[in-house]
């Protein structure tokens, strides 16, 4: 997607959180990404293509602690997440929250992107359960 000439992006987050990955990520991560959710081919200039998919994120997962977390701006952000550490679904690379449209990553899923195609991603920690660890100020600013 984009000018032809620029550097092809292996690992894009997509718009409204429906990550774009090339072949190679998919290829590498399929049973993974397959796990929670489905690897869609995307439609370039009418056509189904081989090299590109978006990864749709179909599992919700009711573990968000509502009430040590912010309430979910009209984007789907929640500024500050604080999960209930018994149901975060630590199996599933990434998942979805009932009170927000936006992808919650497992670190585990995290260090193999940033492995693969770290010069694309910037990864940054939204909680923990370790209190050494501090989340980022404003994980989902730029």
């Amino acid at each position: 997607v984009g000018d032809p000439s620029w550097r092809a992006v292996e690992f894009s987050p997509g718009a409204d959180e429906a990550p774009i990955v090339g072949i190679r990520i998919a290829d590498a991560y399929r049973a993974d990404f397959e796990a929670a959710g489905s690897l869609q081919p995307l439609v370039i200039d009418g056509e189904e293509s081989k090299e590109w998919f978006l990864f749709l994120v179909e599992e919700v997962v009711d573990c968000l602690n509502t009430e040590e977390s912010s309430e979910p701006e009209w984007n789907g952000v929640i500024r500050k997440a604080v999960f209930t550490a018994d149901a975060v679904p630590v199996n599933l690379p990434a998942f979805r929250v009932p009170q927000s449209t936006k992808l919650f990553w497992n670190k585990w899923m995290v260090d193999r992107l940033l492995d693969e195609a770290g010069v694309d991603i910037e990864a940054r920690l939204i909680w923990s359960q370790d209190p050494s660890r501090t989340p980022h100020p404003d994980p989902w600013g730029f």
